[in-house]
């Protein structure tokens, strides 16, 4: 959202009255969440977003928020990384293993760079530098990391 949208958490227990009508209402405010409210308010949608914890962020906040974006953003090419779709969904399918749903990651690999231009559209920051040590969660605002995993494939 922005700043122009008020947000007010209140609890269940404060409200006495609901007759509130949107023409979409998005229970949760997870990842998935903000992109379907960002999509139908630009379709012109008036859009509630109902989010039962006291913040946004779903899984996603838990992972540090990070976000696994590959086969050949702009990113990588900015700093010195060759990718492609099928790089990147050979080490996911390594990665994630015997029984791992091959169409979806397939699906999942071939729109990654358009997930992540949709990313840079709607604002989303990622600065043009790596992380290269290993780890889940970089200690600086590296818009590129390396976990150390990406070697099984």
């Amino acid at each position: 959202m922005n700043d122009a949208t008020p947000v007010y958490p209140r609890p269940a227990s404060d409200i006495e009255v609901w007759d509130h009508e949107a023409d979409v209402v998005v229970a949760g405010y997870g990842i998935a969440g903000v992109t379907a409210a960002i999509e139908a308010a630009r379709a012109g949608a008036e859009v509630l977003v109902l989010e039962r914890t006291s913040g946004w962020g779903g899984a996603a906040a838990l992972a540090g928020g990070f976000v696994y974006l590959g086969g050949g953003t702009p990113l990588q090419t900015a700093c010195g990384f060759e990718d492609s779709p099928e790089n990147m969904k050979a080490f996911m399918m390594a990665a994630l293993g015997p029984g791992a749903d091959e169409e979806k990651i397939t699906d999942y690999c071939n729109g990654s760079v358009e997930h992540y231009n949709w990313l840079v559209e709607c604002g989303v920051p990622f600065k043009q530098s790596f992380w290269g040590e290993p780890g889940w969660e970089p200690p600086f605002d590296d818009g590129l990391m390396y976990s150390g995993g990406e070697n099984a494939a």
